[in-house]
């Protein structure tokens, strides 16, 4: 069986620090079970997605950059350099709110299983906002504190505090966690100068055929 050209070849859930792929961005994945559990976390890839092989019922993990030679166009356009520097600054930023993420997931659960049995999903989103805002504050610390190295990797703190916070929004108000988005929107998306409009919202290239 010949594997689709976009076919991500690594092994998963990737390790902390893999670095194998040059357009590697790391994304903390909590599934959650049939009760609206949180499970043990994974660590998966931005741009990892499902897609269809042309056989029916099947499916593989693909990269949305598509093949090696566009992942790694993607990476030269960026700067490799930033790349890393953003991996780190990722590593960084998830060990700062750590504390926060488990928590968040458990009423995120809560408030899911509240809207999926018609209940009452008001103090499960009470209980998120008020989380969330402390979370925001913690967040605006680090920016500060981490104000250079953003400026390194040609990121305005301001822009990067809005777009976190209308992460933090949609991740509240989504009634379904298949819904949760990480897209960034056009107005934000305009205060990053290029390469780094180019880091959020690569081209998306014509997707190759998943042949056997």
């Amino acid at each position: 069986m010949r594997r689709p050209d976009d076919q991500c070849p690594y092994p998963k859930p990737f390790s902390e620090y893999f670095d194998d792929c040059p357009a590697f961005q790391a994304r903390q994945f909590i599934p959650l079970d049939t009760l609206y559990q949180p499970l043990e976390p994974v660590l998966t890839c931005r741009h990892l997605e499902t897609r269809p092989m042309t056989q029916r019922h099947r499916w593989y993990g693909a990269c949305a950059l598509g093949t090696s030679d566009a992942r790694s166009r993607w990476a030269r356009q960026v700067g490799l350099a930033r790349l890393e520097r953003i991996r780190a600054m990722q590593r960084e930023l998830g060990a700062a709110i750590a504390s926060y993420t488990a928590r968040l997931w458990v009423l995120k659960g809560q408030q899911l299983r509240a809207f999926r049995d018609g209940a009452d999903a008001a103090p499960a989103t009470v209980e998120l906002r008020r989380l969330a805002g402390k979370l925001t504050a913690e967040l605006d610390q680090f920016l500060t504190k981490r104000s250079a190295a953003f400026a390194a990797v040609d990121m305005p703190i301001d822009a990067a505090g809005r777009l976190i916070q209308v992460a933090i929004d949609r991740f509240i108000d989504t009634k379904y966690a298949a819904e949760i988005s990480f897209e960034v929107p056009d107005d934000i998306l305009q205060r990053f100068p290029e390469p780094v409009r180019t880091f959020f919202r690569p081209a998306v290239p014509e997707r190759p055929v998943g042949d056997p």
